[in-house]
């Protein structure tokens, strides 16, 4: 049997380990968040001169923490059309908010933003494949 890039990409087993995977890799910030913002600021915003205020290490992580909810029940659920618009959004402002943060207010090094870029581009990207598929419910 040949498997195409089509059939792969609208593969739900792949697509909901994908999403897993996801969701767990970004599960560390929420616990930085509320109990170390300081690694945000080194880690994330590196080019930010003054350390974050502990109350947006805490906005932080909960904003991560939703998205990753959204994420994970897309993969317990990924014939979910709604699931896939709530998704394209949230995937679309944590990319935008890494592009935003990067090219215009200078506060993330390429290397940090990176993994942002990549994560949300390529889910970004997925996600609306399959939604422009027409295939879902």
């Amino acid at each position: 049997m040949v498997t195409t890039t089509s059939s792969l990409l609208l593969n739900d087993t792949y697509f909901s380990y994908w999403l897993t995977f996801v969701a767990l890799f970004r599960g560390f910030s929420i616990v930085t968040g509320y109990i170390r913002p300081q690694i945000i600021t080194k880690n994330v915003y590196s080019k930010k001169k003054e350390p974050l205020d502990p109350l947006f290490g805490r906005m932080f992580a909960n904003w991560t923490g939703g998205s990753i909810c959204a994420c994970l029940i897309l993969a317990l659920y990924p014939q979910s059309l709604p699931m896939h618009y709530m998704n394209l959004c949230a995937f679309a402002i944590a990319l935008g908010h890494a592009l935003l943060e990067f090219g215009y207010f200078k506060t993330m090094s390429f290397v940090n933003a990176s993994p942002m870029f990549f994560f949300a581009g390529s889910s970004l990207a997925w996600v609306m494949s399959r939604v422009m598929s027409g295939k879902l419910m």
